[in-house]
């Protein structure tokens, strides 16, 4: 598993990269995604208006600690998940690398 984002030159015709987005550009088209991943749209919608980082951080993480990381890692092991912010930018895929690294002791490298 790796990490990345849309525009990534090495992403857009890769068939082993999945959308974690709760929403994709037109071309990335209706296949390849993995919405439970995404943030709720109500979380963007309060991140949008001025929720800290830290608090969707913490939101989100409490999200994730509800999913079964075991059962994400055998679907998207030899995948790309894929979000809209570039590397250093506040990004939930990041979040969900750091995630999983530590609750099954790997390591999820981003492209």
């Amino acid at each position: 598993m790796k990490t990345s984002f849309f525009f990534h030159p090495a992403v857009k015709s890769n068939p082993a990269a999945v959308s974690i987005a709760r929403f994709t550009p037109r071309w990335w088209g209706p296949g390849r995604r993995y919405i439970v991943l995404a943030p709720s749209s109500d979380l963007l919608h309060r991140s949008r208006m001025g929720l800290p980082i830290e608090a969707y951080n913490r939101e989100f993480n409490v999200y994730l600690r509800s999913l079964d990381p075991q059962r994400i890692w055998q679907d998207l092991q030899d995948k790309i998940l894929i979000c809209y912010e570039r590397p250093g930018e506040h990004c939930h895929r990041r979040l969900v690398a750091a995630w999983l690294e530590k609750v099954l002791n790997v390591t999820i490298p981003e492209l």
